[in-house]
């Protein structure tokens, strides 16, 4: 007989918490790699430096970033017309 367990054993002690860790990092890695490639061509600052930063900061790494670390990109709406 097959013991329940082996049947379903993300629902056994503390599963959930490892798909939530689990989804944490998978998370953290995307956030990195964004980060790389966004500050390579946004950045003024090394692309390096600041996923150091988001690496070490987490969260708050990733908000200085998005606040602080990248140039203000000028759309159509913020050019003024000489009319």
């Amino acid at each position: 007989m097959v013991p329940l367990t082996a049947l379903f054993p993300m629902q056994v002690a503390g599963g959930g918490i490892l798909l939530v860790v689990l989804l944490l990092f998978v998370i953290q890695i995307g956030a990195l790699v964004w980060v790389y490639f966004d500050a390579q061509t946004n950045s003024p600052h090394s692309a390096v430096l600041w996923t150091l930063v988001v690496f070490f900061g987490g969260l708050l790494g990733l908000l200085l970033y998005v606040l602080l670390g990248r140039e203000k990109q000028r759309g159509r709406s913020s050019h003024q017309t000489q009319f």
